[in-house]
């Protein structure tokens, strides 16, 4: 597998000391060993010459030595589970950031549920990567060589036999390793092929139940569920063979040991103590190899893994985006288009930039912008300026897939633009703190996440807002009935096997927890669909309490938003 790559040594900022603390231990433990074979071969020279040295001091210090090795193996042990444990954090919202920017600038070519297979399974083979395989290669470099070096000094021709045996291990350990690590690729990309399809099966039945294709999709669940168990087996096989090959190697080596030091033995052309020395350090020389193979097995998933880490590092560090012409920063957007089209680098802002403009203040506009889908043969904006008058609502009016949700997107700053820019006033959103932006905003999706918590902290949530702070946020958007009639008030529990709440209840709640944000600039997706006329009015009249004063951007292809229009917009086929 090679050293930890880059990407995985910056992800995981404690790893380098991590491994300098290995490399110690291994070095600690390598002595511990020497010192636990010498004295373990003196004390056996002691019992069986029956001379009349001393013997306890010896077993005193074989003891010590014992204790030592098994302590530092312990201390190794435990924080290498501790460095895979932060590894794994790490590198989850590592994948976070880079399938936030991945979303940012392609069309998602990945599916979700490939993403979750590849990044949950995969991160905890990092642990095992990270914790037990990158510590036992240290002890693996460090060990063979201090005991061959010790065996030199009680037996040359032990240690030249030594010499021999232990790089034909290695090598033997590399070949089966290329095929090992070549049999847990396709084991991940099994993995990936099942769990991604799986879970996008499963978001989308009701679909294809409507459709009366779910029965279809049992064929190829199958068919995806037996190249993961082919691959399965193939790793199984490998990490058998190499551990036979391993062991059959090690026991050759040592057994080459104990033919040389037998024959010169009872030839009497060798001494007792140097032969049953020799031969106690020999197996330890072959043990962190044998480990070595062990983990790699277990740490093999975490090498495709890797790879794509450090691709998708190197593509998601970001360089500066192009800088404006100073005709183009000084256009007010009010008035008209602009001088030029500039480009810039699709990226989203930076999480550490410019303090955020103020949409209450300023107009948020978009300048020029063009988006385009990999699954689209135009683009989804082209060319596109528009203007979001601050202080004011702003309904977005147009059919699915004309592009009113990739203009929120554009704002929120997840989706940046492959030409052009998103502003507020004169400053470019890509140079701006996305934190700082991201507090001035209040985000109504069409399918409002609750988390499994309270009434009152999923209103409450990101803010420290009182309990009548949100009390009366929920009964502005017309949720005062259902909280009185909740025997727990704002403790009863929503989400899952929580309290049930109606599509038009639960955009109610995401409209008071914007409420409690305060927030300067409002977006708004689809906040009608799937309703019925009542609710539907139910949850205008919500957002019209939210919306006044404020600048929003309300995208629907419904009418009954519109009353709440000062400015209306027809993007895409209503243009």
């Amino acid at each position: 597998m090679g050293p930890p790559p880059r990407a995985l040594l910056a992800t995981v900022p404690g790893l380098r000391g991590q491994l300098r603390l290995a490399a110690g231990l291994g070095v600690g433990e390598a002595l511990a060993t020497v010192a636990q074979g010498l004295l373990l071969a003196a004390a056996i020279t002691i019992g069986v010459d029956g001379a009349d040295d001393p013997i306890g001091p010896v077993l005193a210090g074989l003891a010590l030595a014992v204790l030592v090795r098994a302590a530092l193996a312990a201390v190794g042990e435990t924080t290498g589970r501790a460095a895979g444990r932060r590894a794994v954090t790490e590198l989850r919202e590592r994948a976070v950031t880079i399938a936030l920017d991945r979303a940012s600038r392609t069309a998602g070519d990945d599916r979700p549920g490939a993403l979750a297979a590849r990044w949950v399974h995969g991160a905890d083979a990092v642990a095992a990567y990270t914790g037990r395989y990158l510590p036992a290669s240290v002890v693996a470099a460090v060990t063979p060589v201090l005991v061959i070096v010790t065996v030199a000094f009680v037996d040359l021709l032990s240690a030249v036999l030594l010499c021999v045996a232990v790089p034909i291990v290695v090598v033997f350990l590399v070949l089966v390793g290329f095929r090992a690590e070549r049999a847990a690729a396709r084991r991940h990309a099994g993995l990936t092929l099942l769990g991604g399809h799986l879970l996008d099966v499963l978001r989308g039945l009701p679909t294809l139940r409507a459709h009366r294709r779910d029965d279809h999709q049992v064929g190829q669940v199958l068919r995806a569920g037996e190249h993961y168990r082919a691959g399965t087996m193939a790793t199984l096989r490998e990490a058998f063979l190499s551990g036979f090959v391993l062991e059959f190697m090690a026991m050759l080596g040592t057994a080459l040991v104990a033919v040389a030091c037998g024959i010169r033995l009872a030839g009497e052309h060798m001494e007792f103590g140097p032969a049953i020395a020799a031969l106690v350090l020999a197996p330890e020389a072959f043990l962190p190899l044998r480990r070595v193979g062990a983990e790699f097995h277990a740490a093999a998933d975490a090498t495709p893994l890797l790879t794509e880490l450090a691709e998708a590092a190197a593509e998601h560090d970001p360089r500066p985006a192009t800088a404006a012409p100073a005709a183009m920063g000084a256009a007010a957007p009010a008035g008209g288009r602009a001088a030029a089209p500039t480009e810039v680098e699709a990226v989203v802002p930076t999480a550490a930039g410019a303090p955020a403009p103020d949409p209450a203040v300023d107009d948020p506009w978009l300048d020029h912008v063009r988006v385009e889908h990999a699954d689209r043969r135009r683009p989804t904006l082209d060319e596109t300026t528009l203007v979001l008058p601050a202080g004011r609502t702003t309904v977005l009016r147009g059919p699915s897939g004309s592009g009113k949700s990739t203009i929120l997107r554009l704002l929120l700053g997840l989706r940046a633009p492959d030409a052009g820019a998103v502003r507020c006033g004169d400053v470019d959103l890509a140079t701006v703190d996305r934190g700082s932006w991201h507090a001035r905003i209040a985000w109504i999706p069409q399918h409002p996440v609750l988390l499994p918590a309270g009434l009152g902290d999923n209103v409450r949530f990101g803010t420290d807002a009182s309990d009548d702070v949100v009390t009366d946020a929920l009964r502005t958007v017309g949720l005062g009935p259902l909280l009185t009639a909740l025997p727990d008030g704002l403790a009863t529990p929503l989400g899952d096997g929580g309290l049930p709440l109606s599509t038009g209840e639960r955009r109610r709640v995401a409209i008071a927890r914007a409420l409690v944000r305060d927030p300067r600039l409002v977006l708004v997706d689809e906040p009608t669909a799937n309703l019925d006329r009542v609710t539907a009015g139910q949850v205008v009249d919500a957002l019209e309490r939210l919306t006044a004063g404020r600048t929003a951007v309300i995208a629907t292809h419904d009418d009954l938003p519109e009353r709440l229009a000062d400015v209306t917009v027809a993007i895409g086929g209503d243009r």
